[in-house]
């Protein structure tokens, strides 16, 4: 979706604050990359999770879950807010477990 400037956001989870402030109305970084960065933008997508690095890639028309050199789809999703709510670590989307990621990175 477009704001009334023409900006894209989020409209499934938009940002809570001034969508042009430090984080697009995000409340940290981490959530920036994901909703803003990932969902909207369409830039590729790496964290860690407990010890672990995952890679996401996104295209044109899906976004994959991959392996570290982005060659090899294992998931694939509509799209990247499908991506957020369908892939689960530990029973857990990535939107909930968003307080636990680290290296949250748009690549």
């Amino acid at each position: 979706m477009t704001d009334l400037l023409g900006y894209p956001y989020n409209g499934k989870y938009p940002p809570k604050g001034d969508k042009h402030g430090l984080y697009h109305g995000y409340s940290s970084d981490a959530e920036e990359t994901l909703f803003y960065d990932f969902a909207v933008q369409g830039y590729d997508l790496t964290f860690v999770y407990k010890g672990q690095r995952y890679y996401f890639l996104s295209t044109t028309d899906h976004v994959a879950l991959c392996d570290e050199h982005y060659t090899e789809e294992y998931q694939v999703y509509p799209d990247g807010n499908t991506a957020l709510e369908e892939f689960k670590i530990d029973g857990k989307s990535l939107i909930n477990l968003l307080p636990d990621l680290e290296e949250v990175e748009p690549v």
